[in-house]
């Protein structure tokens, strides 16, 4: 039966307001920014229980658990089917539904057609700039790539001229507007622009079929050349109307039938992993295209391969990217495979360096050494006691349980029950499912309560999340810091894994949209995730405020991680006195340079400025750390991580987890207002609550931005 498509549901939700939708069936009163509450209409309520979020696009209520989005709502309300529901919305809202008999959207096929040409005209273009550009070249000469594989998977350069590109396609019937949309372009803050890739080398993306859909593009250029700053290594093509990343593939055009020969397939993060194992004859690989493994390429896999070997990395960031991999491979019925590599002194590498040093023999002697899932996970969990075993075993049961084939899922427990001597049941195991990909229906079950540990979050770090989410001028400046190279270092700089997954997830969508949505990234959450959204406090921030407060956080977060690192740095050797040294050094450097910023002996954007480049160094000394903690037997203490402070009393009530009343309605507690930074913790705020209606907010009657003369918990560091 035709449906509507997914982008069209998701257009219509974008336009419908849901607190407009619901008082047209009952009263609500305002309670914050976007936030309303009022009577829940599914219970016999007296008193209002349903909270409204127009950003977020929910409702729900605290005392019967009713909740969901816009069609949701309609549905339950109305007794109608989800398709009944949306043309409700529609109808309410104006918005036209397409015909379900014609399933073409002219404007749609019109503007993918556009971006189909325009990418092939651009792939020309970088290819031609390629021989005119002796850099590049020996770029490509020093990674052992020939001219037959550049030609296969048409790379190419971007020069470093601001309008190259644009120029090009204008002179070939192209708008720079067109190029905006192609995510070959963007525009600036003053209105104009201008090429998005330059001195770059440029790698093609292509779907299936061989069309040119995205492409990625390797940073050559020199720091000097725009004042020291480092940019990030990779940057990617934005979706457009013709590319959607999660669900291409890189090189799975090339791929796809040496992994239907070998019925496996071999999965890397880089381009150039992929394109130096395929020219060296190792042809059974792919790699996401911008972004993580996902469901999606999971499903796509499947249709051809039954193995999937993952690259193991050894440290604690690479132990959890491939159990969160298999996360996303098992249930689609992938059998996952886990192997390391490694020179012969032991020091890890990628499979580009190794197959370019090794050879592809040495490769495939590597792939033969793969251990299955189970023992992959069985060695790198603790296994010392009686509660260690349980926690595998209930780790291992929860992974066969998510698996969508039911034969399948019954043949690994019976694995897991011989082999560790445990029962067959899955009776008690939950899946955790980190995505919402469709609105629940009626007949499902509702969700298991979920509840967010206030009393463990770092009050700086959940204010920081609050930060980013509340200010979306400050992504670029986020992405920036947080890149590839960041990522790809394994650096933990937040000590809750919840912040970290909510900030990752907020420059995700940033990353792969060029945009920000409350909306969508409330749909792309965990429950208990949706639920720390949902209880941030409603802030705003004065204009400079919040661009000083990011580079005064990232400052003081990169001084506690440097708190934490010194603890894991062994004594006993010159190794680990040098490194305690480089890191004392560059500790002091970071409160020397906030310390000059506190008294105005520099500007804002050279704090900035300097903040960025202390990236580079952090990273450098962390690889450090880590090697010399592994060789020196710390690994575990490492992977554990002090944490940074010692966490709030449960008791206290700042931090008191929100309380449910099903018998009378409390406007939901939310978490404190957060406080700022150590460097300004002597009252002063770097944002005010919400204004009170009678007193509208007057940007005229700001204060300048001054920061106190305490420099607090910096002063410790050294």
């Amino acid at each position: 039966m035709p449906f509507y498509s997914d982008e069209i549901i998701q257009e219509l939700k974008n336009q419908a307001d849901i607190a407009l939708v619901i008082q047209q069936f009952l009263p609500l009163k305002k309670s914050g920014v976007n936030k309303y509450v009022g009577v829940c209409p599914f219970h016999d309520d007296h008193s209002p229980s349903m909270s409204v979020n127009s950003s977020l696009g929910i409702y729900k209520c605290f005392a019967c658990g009713a909740g969901g989005d816009v069609f949701k709502f309609i549905q339950e309300h109305e007794k109608l089917d989800f398709k009944g529901a949306v043309e409700w919305v529609a109808n309410f809202v104006g918005f036209a539904l397409p015909n379900l008999g014609n399933n073409v959207n002219t404007e749609v096929l019109e503007e993918r057609t556009m971006v189909r040409k325009l990418n092939e005209l651009a792939c020309e273009w970088f290819e031609q700039q390629l021989t005119l550009s002796p850099k590049a070249l020996e770029y490509l000469n020093k990674r052992h790539v020939s001219p037959e594989t550049r030609k296969q998977f048409h790379i190419g350069y971007a020069p470093t001229g601001r309008e190259g590109l644009i120029g090009y396609a204008a002179r070939n019937g192209f708008s720079p507007r067109d190029c905006v949309k192609a995510g070959l372009a963007v525009e600036k803050e003053n209105g104009g622009i201008a090429d998005k890739f330059r001195d770059r080398l440029m790698i093609a993306i292509q779907n299936l079929s061989g069309v040119v859909v995205a492409f990625g593009g390797r940073d050559l250029s020199d720091p000097a050349s725009h004042n020291g700053i480092k940019l990030a290594k990779y940057m990617n093509s934005p979706e457009t109307a013709l590319y959607s990343k999660r669900d291409i593939l890189f090189g799975l055009n090339h791929s796809r039938n040496a992994i239907m020969k070998e019925n496996a397939v071999i999965i890397v993060e880089g381009y150039f992993d992929l394109i130096s194992l395929y020219q060296s004859g190792v042809q059974n690989v792919v790699a996401a295209s911008g972004t993580a493994l996902t469901e999606n390429h999971a499903s796509i896999l499947a249709r051809y391969a039954k193995t999937a070997y993952l690259v193991f990395d050894g440290d604690a960031a690479g132990q959890n990217a491939t159990r969160r991999s298999l996360e996303i491979v098992l249930p689609k019925g992938l059998s996952p495979k886990v192997f390391a590599l490694s020179r012969p002194d032991g020091t890890k590498i990628d499979p580009d360096n190794f197959v370019n040093e090794q050879g592809p023999d040495a490769f495939r002697k590597a792939l033969r050494t793969a251990e299955d899932w189970l023992s992959y996970l069985g060695r790198t969990m603790p296994n010392n006691s009686p509660e260690d075993r349980a926690a595998f075993i209930t780790q291992a049961k929860t992974l066969i349980k998510s698996i969508e084939n039911p034969e399948l899922r019954n043949q690994y427990l019976k694995l897991v029950s011989e082999r560790y001597s445990t029962t067959r049941s899955l009776a008690g195991i939950k899946v955790a499912h980190p995505k919402r990909e469709k609105a629940p229906t009626a007949e499902q079950p509702a969700a298991p309560q979920v509840s967010v540990p206030w009393e463990l979050l770092s009050p700086i770090e959940v204010r920081f999340a609050n930060l980013l989410f509340r200010n979306p001028t400050l992504l670029d400046r986020a992405a920036e810091y947080f890149d590839m190279d960041f990522a790809a270092s394994g650096i933990q700089i937040f000590d809750s894994p919840l912040i970290d997954e909510f900030i990752q997830s907020i420059l995700a969508q940033y990353a792969e949209t060029g945009t920000f949505s409350p909306r969508t990234l409330y749909e792309s959450l965990s429950p208990q995730l949706q639920l720390f959204l949902e209880q941030l406090p409603d802030e705003t921030w004065k204009t400079p405020n919040e661009i000083l407060e990011f580079y005064d956080t990232v400052a003081v977060l990169t001084l506690n991680l440097c708190d934490r690192y010194k603890k894991l740095i062994p004594l006993d050797s010159e190794a680990g006195m040098r490194l305690r040294m480089q890191l004392n050094k560059f500790t002091q450097g970071i409160q020397i340079v906030a310390k000059k910023r506190k008294i105005s002996a520099i500007t804002p954007d050279v704090f900035a400025e300097q903040i960025i480049q202390s990236k580079t160094p952090l990273i450098e000394l962390y690889t450090e750390i880590n090697e010399l903690a592994m060789n020196g037997g710390n690994t575990a203490q490492f992977s554990q991580q002090v944490p940074a402070q010692s966490p709030a009393q449960p008791s206290s009530p700042q931090f008191a987890a929100p309380a449910v009343q099903p018998a009378q309605f409390a406007q939901p507690e939310m978490p404190p207002e957060m406080e700022a930074p150590p460097p300004f913790d002597n009252g002063e705020q770097f944002a005010s609550s919400e204004p009170p209606e009678e007193a509208p907010y007057d940007p005229n009657e700001d204060e300048p931005y001054v920061p106190d003369d305490d420099f607090g918990a910096m002063d410790d560091f050294g």
